[in-house]
């Protein structure tokens, strides 16, 4: 602590040749604090500057050895005592002598009368910011020396005041390294630069990985010398953040160094080049701009005193303005500024407002003050003239809507939507939202912006479609009468009742393999004895609750006949419950076998021989006719049963023969697909399309690109009758003995169960179930390491290496393939929660995929391990189809799929086999990539077929810290976050089960009360299903509270408890209850609880849902099976979240996504596999179909659905 001085002891008179005090002999030394300094800083929070005597000192001394002050010379002070400016005005002076003349602050509120005021002073030195030098307008002749710091220095000014006979000196240094630590002198002509270090300072340009950079390279500035300071005051974390050790100088020089937040770069000469804060670059449009920049090149015309460019959001739209200080008596013209500027700067750098000033608002400092103009209100009206007149009604329209995305402002009817206007994927949206909200241009779509990519060409295209009067959607009355309230309320009672029979059928597949592994320990039969009696019990429970499944369809629902039935009626009830009845059979088991076909057989479908059928969603199976040698891909949904307003829609579809249809395509009711047609992924079949013999389809909706070529295609893979039975059979063993494998690590997991319980009880007399948690969570955790290390056996042992080629479906080859995706789909039960976690990358490569350092993924590769290549940095996320298989013919054709680094693949898209994505490369959700010659690094691709987005909306949110290169603490505290929140689900599962078997199951059995024990069955698998619901809305609530639009990075602690309650929302209450309740009226009232706002009479065939509180959904509305609304992205792993408005009566096709930031008007329409781009806007009373969403052309009129 330095020693105190009183107010009274300075104040004392001191006799003239009184001793001056020894200060060094009352303690002081170099490192006491000489003053303390305050700025506020980016953030607006004060931060306390300690400056040493060292630091001062040593600045006075090295500063004046460059300007070169006199004893004979008179300094002009104007600047606050709050402004370490005012430390060079003082004290330099003093140090040689000089006179120093300190203006009022009234001389300094009057800056007309400054030139003669300083004149009359005989003023030599002035030392101050280029604003106040601006408003200057007189000239300064005794004036030899000017001293500028502290803002930009704009080249007029140099021309100006630097003279042969005054020098001037561009100076730059923040507070924490000394008021000054680097300085240029400036000569009229000269490119502004601040120069290089003062003597003993050091300067580097870093990277953010604090790499140093070469000549031309933009950077940090850093700063080391004897005038950095040791830190903030009491500010710990940010002194260690800014003050950094020195990881360039070996020899000790310089220890610590001083990030400055300032972005630079050196110029040929090593002159340093100051381009303006790193914090007040700004974004606009997706592009980072600096305003420094913009106001230099404003402040050259002339006419311009002074100029400043602050980032506004004025109405919600982002736009760039300037304020400007004309020169006086100039006449200022706006149009030629902003023609001059736009010749020079790209559109998006060009402001959109100019706002005239007198003067303009200042800090103490005397610095810009840039918070005040970013409130402060706009007078001036843009001039009409400035902007090109339309030619036609519809350009007028498409400007307005232009103008409401870009800002008021003159807006090139013939500049490129994207590189001229600066436009990206989100504007584009809200484009064509604004554009829709005449109702004769609803029907424009985002590939009209990006195919035509200006308003004059969006223009054209738009009246050439209806050939001169603009575009007109098919715009019809789609409202319909509201199925009556005691219709939905005898649905909802008869729902009430058969589902506590559906959630214990369900739960009975686990809860009754715990019942059966707890009654059987201990019982003398040994572990074999105890193993084979537990499989046994499990396939004996899959076969029944199969059985159960195909019976009841047939005795619920009989034979489905096509037609339109009354939504909450009857048949639907019927309809509902065969539905909610059939996943007890486990179709993903079951595809890619013969037995699938068997399966849907009995069902009631009409399925040929010699066909390959992979995951199948369907909705009505018996009104599904597959033909001979059909293919059919993974993820296919067969949407002949959908609700569309008030009605269930069910229809036939015919699929013929030797058809070959893609990975994750939706087919609708009433469609015919010929023979020998070939669907290409991610497309759709509308209703009602009949689809040629031979004929290939691409893209959602559907088209016929051409015809199929299947000259090249193999005979169908021969095999004997006497092999097909063998194989057959082989199946049929592996179905019961692999998922019955599957219960291997209960095994171990409960042996440590026992051993903690035992040694817990040596210590406690407590009854177990007040601390089974303790016992039940280290027994999950086990149970999912221990199936990790089970499939990955497996994987290795069946199957050690995979390889490209071409293999029948009768070889042993595809059998072990096909086991290993057995094992991997039935492990997924208890390792589903792994998904999305750091836990993916171990898993995957010890299952022998190649991932990347630091990639994210979020997708079952199913046995493709071998041939996935997952780049560095990469983020796969949800329901990924990644280099799936090909089969056609009785062919499996098997090609490896890559992605290079910091590649991002979006929900539900599909990266075929072969792929071989770039770096840096996004593929959107539900799209799939062009071929891989027509991909370049750096692109972004969506849709299907897929559309290049010329530019996208691109965030800066948080650090690389944050995003791509987190520290080790930080990977640490989400691996131990994520071990605890996966392994809640089962534990809390395992933890209610072993309850109800202590205090209800073992009672009826030792009573042998078989009635008491049934009903105890039904009862204990509802009340566990309630409980874990009500856990998963207690988490939510507690962890998260309301949902609000946001974007948070991945890394993140928000990120990462929001994960967690995804993983628990779908392992506990998704499965055990939320996906009974589908299509009930309950499913809307458990929504509500987790923050979903649902209207009356919703009608829900989803559970797709994560940010709940960004979600409304209007009364009456329908969301189909398989449909999600999407509150959030993670593209480049920013967690992007927004809101999701569904309007009333509105319709949302299987397959369907709704993304963020988007509103669908009021009875509008979606059909399957429809996409509602981020920012869009569906009108009212339309319908639309695609990805990206386009509207339904009407061939003929359809009837209104009846009440």
């Amino acid at each position: 602590v330095a020693p105190a001085l009183t107010l009274d002891a300075l104040l004392a008179d001191t006799p003239a040749d009184a001793a001056a005090p020894d200060l060094r002999a009352a303690g002081l030394t170099p490192q006491h604090p000489a003053y303390l300094i305050y700025t506020s800083g980016s953030t607006g929070v004060p931060k306390g500057i300690v400056i040493s005597h060292a630091n001062i000192c040593h600045f006075l001394r090295s500063g004046n050895a460059l300007y070169g002050m006199a004893p004979d010379d008179v300094v002009f002070q104007g600047a606050s005592v709050a402004f370490d400016l005012s430390m060079e005005e003082i004290w330099v002076p003093y140090l040689v002598g000089a006179t120093l003349f300190v203006a009022s602050p009234a001389m300094m509120g009057d800056v007309e009368s400054l030139p003669g005021i300083i004149a009359r002073a005989n003023v030599t030195v002035i030392d101050t910011v280029p604003t106040l030098l601006a408003m200057i307008t007189g000239d300064l002749p005794s004036v030899r020396l000017i001293l500028l710091g502290g803002e930009a220095l704009p080249e007029p000014l140099v021309a100006r005041w630097a003279t042969p006979t005054r020098k001037l000196f561009n100076t730059y240094g923040p507070t924490e390294a000394t008021v000054v630590a680097t300085a240029a002198e400036m000569r009229p002509g000269v490119p502004v630069t601040i120069g290089g270090p003062i003597a003993n300072y050091s300067v580097y340009v870093a990277g953010e990985d604090l790499r140093l950079l070469g000549r031309g390279e933009p950077g940090e500035l850093l700063i080391g010398g004897p005038g950095v300071a040791k830190g903030y005051l009491q500010r710990p974390e940010l002194t260690a953040d800014k003050f950094i050790a020195n990881p360039y100088a070996s020899d000790g020089a310089d220890p610590l160094l001083y990030r400055s937040g300032d972005a630079v770069s050196l110029d040929a000469a090593g002159n340093i080049l100051f381009h303006g804060r790193i914090d007040d670059q700004v974004k606009i449009r997706g592009f980072r701009v600096e305003l420094g920049e913009i106001e230099s090149r404003i402040q050259a015309k002339a006419g311009i005193n002074q100029a400043a460019v602050v980032l506004r959001s004025d109405d919600g739209v982002d736009r760039l303005v300037a304020f400007l200080v004309p020169e006086r008596g100039h006449a200022f013209d706006r149009a030629a500024l902003r023609r001059t500027l736009a010749e020079q700067m790209p559109p998006y750098m060009v402001p959109g407002h100019f706002e005239t000033a007198e003067v303009l608002p200042r800090l103490t400092s005397g610095k810009v003050d840039r918070k005040a103009l970013r409130v402060a209100p706009l007078t001036v009206v843009e001039a009409d003239g400035e902007q090109e007149p339309p030619e036609n009604q519809t350009e007028a329209a498409l400007l307005a809507a232009a103008k409401q995305v870009f800002g008021n402002q003159p807006i090139a009817l013939d500049g490129d939507f994207f590189t001229d206007l600066g436009g990206h994927s989100l504007l584009a949206a809200r484009f064509v939202g604004a554009v829709r909200e005449a109702p004769a241009l609803a029907g424009i779509t985002l590939q009209d912006v990006y195919r035509e990519r200006t308003l004059r060409r969006i223009s054209d295209a738009l009246i050439a479609r209806t050939g001169g009067a603009g575009i007109e959607t098919a715009i019809r009355d789609l409202a319909f009468v509201p199925p009556p309230l005691l219709r939905r309320a005898l649905c909802g009672l008869a729902q009430a009742v058969a589902l506590p029979f559906v959630i214990a059928l369900a739960t009975s597949q686990w809860l009754g393999i715990f019942v059966t592994y707890l009654l059987l320990t201990g019982g003398g039969l040994g572990f074999f004895g105890e193993l084979g009696v537990l499989l046994l019990v499990y396939v004996a429970i899959n076969a029944v609750t199969a059985t159960i499944a195909v019976a009841a369809k047939w005795l619920v629902l009989g034979r489905t006949k096509p037609g339109r039935y009354p939504l909450w009626g009857a048949y639907y009830f019927r309809w509902w419950l065969a539905q909610r009845l059939a996943p007890l059979v486990h179709i993903k088991w079951l595809q890619g076998s013969p037995a699938i076909a068997v399966y849907l057989r009995l069902m009631g479908a009409k399925v040929g021989s010699d066909t390959l059928i992979s995951d199948i969603d369907i909705g009505a199976p018996d009104l599904l006719i597959i033909g001979d040698g059909a293919s059919l891909g993974g993820r296919l949904v067969i949407a002949n049963a959908e609700i569309v307003g008030n009605e269930l829609v069910i229809g036939r579809v015919e699929i013929g023969r030797d058809v070959a249809v893609g990975t994750s395509c939706v087919i609708s009711h009433d469609t015919v697909i010929g023979d020998a047609a070939e669907i290409a992924d991610l497309t759709t079949i509308p209703a009602g399309t009949r689809v040629g013999a031979g004929e290939s389809w691409d893209g959602s909706p559907g088209r016929k690109v051409g015809m199929a070529d299947g000259s090249d295609l193999p005979e169908q893979a021969p095999a004997s009758a006497r092999r097909r039975a063998g194989v057959m059979a082989i199946y049929v063993l592996l179905l019961g003995a692999i998922p019955a494998v599957g219960l291997l690590p209960i095994f171990p997991a409960f042996f440590l169960f026992d051993q903690i319980s035992d040694s817990l009880s040596d210590f406690t007399d407590v009854d177990y179930h007040w601390y089974l948690p303790l016992l039940t969570w280290p027994t999950a955790m086990l149970m999912t390491a221990g199936t990790v290390l089970l499939i990955a056996g497996i994987r290795w042992i069946v199957l050690p290496r995979r390889r490209s080629g071409t293999y029948s479906i009768w070889s042993g080859f595809y059998l072990r393939k096909w086991s290993v995706a057995l094992a991997a789909e039935v492990t997924l039960e208890t390792l589903s929660s792994l998904f999305a976690t750091v836990y993916m990358r171990a898993w995957y490569r010890l299952m022998g995929a190649q991932m990347g350092e630091g990639a994210e993924i979020s997708t079952n590769l199913g046995s493709r391990h071998d041939l996935a290549e997952v780049g560095s940095r990469n983020f796969i996320a949800d329901e990924v189809v990644y280099g799936e298989e090909e089969i056609r013919r009785g062919w499996m054709h098997l090609h490896p799929a890559r992605t290079g680094a910091r590649v991002f693949v979006g929900n539900d898209a599909v990266v075929p086999p072969g792929a071989d994505i770039p770096d840096d490369v996004l593929i959107g959700i539900k799209s799939k990539p062009p071929a891989n010659a027509e991909m370049a690094p750096g692109d972004t691709w969506f849709g299907s077929p897929p559309i290049k987005l010329p530019s996208r909306q691109r965030v800066d949110v948080g650090t690389l810290a944050q995003t791509y290169e987190p520290g080790t603490l930080v990977k640490l505290r989400r691996g131990v976050f994520e071990a605890f929140a996966t392994s809640f689900s089962p534990m809390l599962y395992i933890t209610l089960a072993i309850t109800a078997i202590d205090w209800y199951f073992y009672p009826n059995i030792l009573e042998r009360d078989w009635s008491g024990l049934a009903i105890s069955f039904v009862t204990v698998s509802v009340v566990i299903a309630l409980i874990q619901s009500a856990a998963v809305i207690a988490m939510k609530w507690a962890l998260m509270g309301v949902y609000q639009p946001g974007m948070q990075p991945m890394w993140s602690w928000w990120a990462m408890r929001t994960e967690a309650i995804a993983v628990a929302y779908w392992g506990l209450a998704g499965k055990v209850l939320l996906e009974h309740l589908q299509g009930t009226p309950f499913l809307p009232w458990a929504l509500r609880l987790f923050g979903v706002k649902v209207g009356e009479g919703v009608c829900m065939l989803t559970t797709d849902i994560t940010e709940f509180d960004c979600v409304t959904i209007g009364d009456f509305a329908t969301i189909n099976r398989t449909a999600a609304l999407q509150t959030h992205l993670y593209e480049d792993r920013i967690m992007k979240v927004g809101r999701v408005v569904i309007g009333r009566g509105v319709s949302v096709g299987a397959f369907s996504t709704v993304l963020y930031d988007t509103k669908v008007g009021d009875y509008a329409r979606l059909r399957p596999l429809t996409i509602v781009m981020k920012g869009e806007s569906i009108p009212a009373h339309s319908e639309w179909e695609g990805a990206p969403a386009v509207p339904v052309v009407q061939t003929a009129p359809s009837d209104r659905a009846a009440a």
